[in-house]
């Protein structure tokens, strides 16, 4: 469970989360996002576009121009072969590019779409502001993220938990990701507290885990690996239910001037 994905990885993820994603919700997920927001016949940068489900659909669905970009070569290359499958080599062009300022001219884009990205970043301003620049004015940053809904011990479980298995996650609160993105000058900064209904989909998502799916991940994992995917998928589902973690949508604009 690193934040770099092999192919093992990536089909076991594909198998719990469906074709083309690493995480929960699936076209679902992506299409409660975009209902922020009215994406057809713009330009979206997809940032951490991991195995590029949602590229797909932002272009497939909501008809968007999309550039999809990712720090990990091996999920890019999953991502390209399903781009291909959809036939969409025209609509979605796929990037790699390494941490650091991002490889974009000033006003590139419409829209940024991020989902469990920020959450990854120590200092959220620098890289708020690099986005902030690549975005057209009266463009918007769209998307998804964790955050810290309380530090109680489901909380810190969940929270212990991923240190312990060397990941990089800095939490922080509703209130703060709030702050973060105005302090960087985005305006009409929305954000819209999804943790109860994502609370039940960890909880359908430990389901999978335990009963339907037990058999095909326990044969992909083995022993050993198929009861850390357990641990994760309970903890997880705990912090959510107890509201350690929540989980929100948001939008946020670029002024036009």
């Amino acid at each position: 469970m690193s934040n770099q994905y092999d192919k093992r990885n990536v089909q076991t993820m594909e198998m719990l989360y469906g074709e083309g994603y690493l995480s929960m919700g699936g076209d679902d997920e992506v299409a409660k996002i975009v209902s922020l927001v009215d994406i057809a016949g713009l330009d979206v940068l997809d940032i951490g576009c991991g195995l590029g489900g949602a590229s797909i659909t932002l272009a497939r669905d909501h008809q968007a121009r999309v550039c999809a970009i990712d720090i990990d070569a091996g999920v890019l290359e999953r991502a390209n072969e399903l781009v291909g499958k959809s036939n969409l080599h025209q609509q979605v062009q796929l990037l790699h590019f390494d941490p650091g300022p991002l490889p974009f001219a000033d006003q590139s884009y419409d829209v940024v779409y991020l989902t469990a990205v920020s959450c990854h970043i120590e200092d959220l301003g620098p890289f708020l502001a690099e986005i902030k620049r690549i975005i057209r004015p009266g463009g918007c940053l769209l998307g998804a993220e964790w955050f810290k809904a309380s530090e109680n011990d489901a909380y810190r479980q969940w929270d212990d938990m991923l240190r312990d298995r060397g990941l990089n996650f800095y939490f922080v609160s509703l209130d703060g990701l709030r702050q973060a993105f105005t302090e960087v000058g985005f305006d009409a900064v929305a954000l819209h507290d999804q943790s109860r209904r994502v609370a039940n989909l960890a909880a359908h998502y430990l389901q999978r885990v335990e009963v339907e799916l037990q058999q095909e991940l326990f044969e992909a994992l083995g022993s050993d690996e198929y009861t850390a995917l357990i641990d994760w998928t309970r903890i997880r589902a705990n912090a959510l239910e107890l509201g350690g973690s929540g989980y929100a949508h948001f939008v946020a604009i670029k002024p036009s001037a």
